[in-house]
């Protein structure tokens, strides 16, 4: 073994060990990202079961039931009848085109 093999094999070594530090580090960086991964999950899930325990506490039931609760009125029902009228008009309107176009 000359000399220009023990530099290349200390150059090797040298890299090798820099190598094997970096992945120590990204190892830990790794356990430390699962680590928040598990706990937002786990958070998510809490909240979730919490809001499927009590919906007052969740943001959107909350909202859903403001919104239901507004649209109990005259008004809603009125409308609601005239788009049931309007929808059977436009399904018979169809149907017999459908029918009319065949012959």
């Amino acid at each position: 073994m000359n000399d220009s093999d023990r530099r290349l094999v200390n150059d090797t070594m040298t890299v090798m060990n820099a190598l094997r530090s970096d992945m120590q580090e990204f190892r830990g960086e790794m356990r430390e990202f699962k680590q928040q991964t598990i706990e937002r999950i786990s958070t998510l899930e809490s909240d979730q079961v919490e809001c499927q325990k009590n919906p007052s506490v969740c943001s959107t039931a909350r909202l859903l039931e403001s919104h239901i609760a507004s649209h109990t009125g005259q008004k809603s029902r009125t409308v609601s009848i005239w788009a049931v009228c309007i929808s059977c008009l436009m399904f018979l309107y169809t149907l017999f085109s459908g029918l009319f176009k065949r012959s």
